[in-house]
């Protein structure tokens, strides 16, 4: 899931009060969640915004071949959870994987939606026909023709996925048909600069509690990147919009005793958008988080280490961020190579299962559904390594460390196509955008400095996470410069989003 593309100036057709209007009709009913989730699950209620998910080809196209490439040895036959799943897609993933069950966690009304769409995967009695003619006719709609059989929908699911209408930590082995474990957990439980929503903790207590003893977890890690940016119209754009409160006669009134709160708060937002990669100044300092290994306490506060050098003179003005997304097997090894900056470029397409006629799905197999012979998916993407806008592209793996990955990737019997993902400026554009944190005071620095520190991540209860960062030009020892006017120090809210 994701809040990157929660712009309310996307869609200027959608009045103010009709939005609100739909926030509140797909606000669960009889909700015992707190405010912050009402308005959380409300909004993956609506399917305006699932489709904006499913409409991302990158997202989705990876997602789909991660899980059927691997079908064999973690889906066919097996149980499967799918935390927050929202519209299914994951489910029907597993389940065209072979699954013989997969349980489809989903905390919002979104649940009554897919299980919706689960209901229609059957041929309909005659019975059923009329009664939903009538439904349709009542309701002002175009009614079916109640003398013709009603067309098979996904008959090929066999009752395979089933809904649980429930906040995650809320499930127990119930609610699972008694199953106390399932063999692979799914999710897409990602949000701007991976971590935003904290969806991921959800990921974890389904792994603490549910997944047995060398189970899969399908993303296997997430990796954090940053990068420093030069920017000046955006950053003098964004100053503007704070100096309007040095205002000193306001119709009469004095509003600079706010100017200083108005300079920070407008600085502590993050900008949601896409840039192009021109502005990046570095290779990306990175932080990987290991979905397999890390604890949700470990998730509440964290401090990433940064560290980039610089090829040119230039002044910093803020940081862009965006994440990658490894479905690969846990390995220090490979983890280390992963980390050692962003490789901004995602995988090929892989070959679309070929689902043949609806009818006849119904004992398809997961060999069948992944056979390489059927057409691609109409994805961007490319090659773990390769050149996506190679032109603009400043940086790429140096040979050694590609020929590295590549043997880490076949070590594992796990083609390129199906391991990783970026939202990297460099890549096919996604919907969870790039995000932008921009200095008060921005900092210049020569050719051939360091600029090191690290950054704090606390959560906060806006599902989401506080940075406090600390940043300063190191001399030729690494120490920090004696010249105070060489450090920064920033503040900003990951939930306190703007978007442009």
């Amino acid at each position: 899931m994701t809040d990157g593309a929660k712009n309310e100036n996307s869609c200027p057709e959608v009045t103010r009060y009709e939005r609100h209007t739909r926030l509140q009709e797909a606000a669960p009913k009889d909700s015992k969640f707190e405010p912050k989730d009402t308005a959380y699950f409300s909004y993956y209620s609506l399917l305006s915004h699932q489709a904006q998910m499913l409409q991302d080809t990158t997202r989705t196209s990876v997602y789909q071949r991660a899980i059927l490439s691997n079908a064999e040895d973690f889906f066919n036959g097996r149980i499967v959870m799918d935390v927050g799943a929202g519209n299914g897609i994951l489910s029907l993933f597993s389940a065209q994987a072979g699954a013989s069950a997969v349980y489809a966690v989903e905390a919002s009304n979104m649940a009554q939606r897919l299980q919706t769409l689960l209901n229609a995967a059957k041929i309909p009695s005659t019975e059923e026909q009329k009664r939903d003619g009538l439904v349709c006719a009542q309701s002002g709609q175009i009614a079916i023709d109640m003398d013709g059989p009603r067309k098979p929908s996904n008959t090929w699911l066999k009752g395979r996925v089933k809904v649980v209408h429930s906040k995650m930590e809320d499930v127990t082995p119930e609610l699972l048909d008694g199953n106390e474990k399932v063999d692979t957990i799914v999710s897409e439980c990602l949000g701007v600069l991976l971590i935003h929503e904290r969806m991921c903790e959800s990921f974890i207590d389904a792994r603490d509690r549910f997944l047995k003893p060398g189970g899969a977890m399908f993303p296997s890690a997430g990796t954090i990147c940053l990068c420093p940016i030069e920017d000046k119209q955006l950053w003098v754009d964004t100053s503007k919009k704070a100096q309007w409160w040095c205002n000193e006669d306001f119709y009469g009134l004095d509003l600079t005793p706010l100017a200083d709160a108005a300079w920070e708060e407008t600085f502590a937002a993050a900008i949601v958008g896409y840039f192009a990669p021109s502005v990046l100044l570095a290779t990306s300092s990175d932080y990987t988080i290991d979905f397999t290994t890390i604890t949700k306490e470990a998730l509440q506060s964290f401090e990433m280490p940064v560290e980039w050098s610089f090829a040119q003179a230039a002044v910093v003005h803020g940081l862009g961020g965006w994440f990658d997304l490894h479905f690969l097997p846990s390995s220090s090894t490979t983890l280390g190579l992963l980390s050692g900056g962003s490789i901004s470029n995602a995988p090929p397409p892989i070959f679309k299962p070929d689902l043949k006629k609806e009818e006849n799905m119904v004992d398809a197999t997961a060999e069948e559904l992944a056979d390489p012979t059927s057409a691609p998916l109409s994805s961007t993407s490319t090659s773990v390594y390769g050149g996506m806008h190679a032109s603009a592209a400043s940086f790429q793996p140096s040979p050694l460390r590609a020929a590295s990955l590549d043997a880490v990737i076949s070590g594992f019997s796990v083609a390129p196509s199906t391991s990783y993902m970026t939202t990297s400026p460099y890549a096919a554009v996604t919907h969870w955008q790039q995000v932008r944190f921009l200095l008060s005071d921005p900092i210049a620095v020569n050719k051939g400095q360091r600029l090191v520190g690290k950054i704090l991540f606390e959560a906060n209860d806006q599902r989401s996470y506080d940075m406090h960062a600390e940043l300063y030009v190191a001399d030729a020892s690494g120490a920090p410069c004696k010249n105070h006017s060489l450090k920064r120090s920033a503040f900003w809210k990951l939930d306190r989003q703007t978007y442009c």
